[in-house]
Order: C-alpha cells, then structure tokens, then sequence
C-alpha cells in the first residue's frame, strides 16, 4: 500500500442486498446544539464518535454547526452485513463495528481495500466487540476554531499519518507537499480541503482511506507542521507528489513524474 495518491470510497446510492436493513439505517435524528461535539453526543446517545461520522459522512467532525441535524445509527447488532456509504472507508466501518481492519479484510477477501465501492455489502466478522481504545481513533477532544488551528491540527495529522516514524525532513517533506497543493490552487483553501480531497471518487491520501489520518501526532510531526506553516521550511521546492517505491506499483503514474528528491523510502516528484 503506497503512502499517498490511493482510491477511497466512490460517491453513488447504496441499497442492501437480500433486503436486510443496513446497521447504518437512521431511526432518530437529533438537532445539534451550542457546545455539542460528536464525542458529547455519542455518550449521550449510546454510540460511537466513529458509528456517528458514518451515518453522516457529509458532516465535518471539526466544524460542526450549530442546528445541523444528525442520524442516529439504529442500535442493533442483528445483522452480519453492512453496506459501503458515500464517505465510509474499511477503517471507519471496521471500528464502528468494533472489529480490526484486518479481519473486515480477511472476512471479505474480494474487496479492495483502496478502492472500496458504495453500494457494496460488507460481511461482518462473527466476534465483534466495543471498538478498542487506540491511537489510531479520532481526535475528538481537540476543536480547532479559526482556520489558522484547523490548518495546523490537520496538517500535524497528515505528516504523521503519511511519515510517522521518518525523519524530521522527511515529515517536512510530506508538508510541503501539502503546503505547495494548498498554493497551487484548485486542491482546495485550506489543508483541510487538500488532505481530504476527493477526485473521481477517489481520497487523494492514503491515510484517509485506510483512516490513519486519526491518529495522535507525534512531537516530530507536531514540530513539522509548525516549520511547514509558521516558519515556511521548504525542503523540497516544487513537489506535488510523493511515494514510497517498495509500495508503489511499477505501472502508477505517479513514478511518471520527474523526480526532485529522495528522502528516506520517500520519493518526492512535480
């Protein structure tokens, strides 16, 4: 699985299979109010943060608004199947149903993982349980409020999901890519626009699809966003793209890019 450039979830209209109602299926709604999170009103709903951002994937965990309706997953553990909704991606479902993303594989062999269609049943592994308590889950006591922390906080996320464990030059790297997309202009205003972009119904980052763009940034990365936006270190000038080799198919056109720097298993082209 390469680090950047995979599919995600096309955008379509999801029916059952067999008519068995989706676990998804919303029962209730409710209204949000001032001080709501997705966190609060999981707790007081009986669900998860997770189960919540799949019933409304159109919704912006990070910018949630005041009087926005909400659906309510239906609380039943009766069915073995799910469908694939606009937005969902296997690290989504899999930790709504507390299940690992490996087993959710393992239990639908036939599925590719970067390339998940909406509309598509999913068979449930048979042990389910509350999802377990990782890293790897979002953020949701963080909220950023201006564009300027949004910006920040998604930025942190990105280099950590895509270079966690790399240099700190190579996490600035993935930055300035991110940063250099941001200034091009039409991958969106903010970074927030860019990580998540979808073309084609494709996630332009990996860590997207798979969902590693939860994860708790690590004090490099938090150090890489800050040279990235504050103090505009920019390693490699010019780069739009990045890949890892070892995980990046021979055919992709991405290794069609004339090449400006390697850092680490990172290849970083125009």
């Amino acid at each position: 699985m390469r680090r950047t450039w995979i599919t995600g979830a096309a955008a379509a209209a999801a029916v059952l299979a067999f008519g068995i109602s989706p676990v998804f299926a919303a029962t209730q709604t409710v209204t949000v109010k001032p001080g709501n999170t997705l966190w609060t009103l999981s707790k007081q709903y009986g669900t998860t943060v997770q189960a919540l951002q799949a019933a409304n994937p159109s919704v912006n965990p990070m910018n949630l608004q005041v009087g926005t309706v909400l659906k309510l997953p239906a609380k039943t553990s009766a069915s073995n199947t799910v469908v694939v909704q606009p937005g969902q991606t296997l690290w989504l479902i899999a930790h709504a149903h507390g299940v690992s993303v490996q087993a959710l594989q393992a239990a639908n062999p036939h599925v590719n993982p970067m390339n998940l269609q909406v509309g598509i049943t999913l068979t449930l592994p048979a042990s389910r349980t509350a999802p377990p308590a990782k890293a790897s889950q979002p953020s949701t006591t963080i909220q950023p409020s201006t564009t300027a922390q949004q910006n920040l906080y998604w930025m942190d996320h990105v280099i950590n999901a895509e270079a966690g464990g790399l240099s700190l030059q190579a996490q600035i790297a993935v930055g300035d890519v991110v940063m250099h997309r941001l200034k091009a202009g039409g991958y969106g205003s903010t970074v927030h626009d860019v990580v998540f972009q979808v073309i084609s119904g494709h996630y332009q980052f990996t860590s997207v699809a798979n969902g590693m763009i939860y994860s708790t940034p690590s004090a490099v990365s938090d150090q890489a966003a800050v040279d990235v936006l504050d103090h505009n270190t920019d390693v490699v000038p010019g780069a739009m793209v990045f890949y890892n080799p070892s995980k990046t198919p021979g055919a992709s056109w991405v290794r069609r890019q004339p090449i400006l720097k390697t850092i680490g298993p990172l290849v970083f082209a125009k």
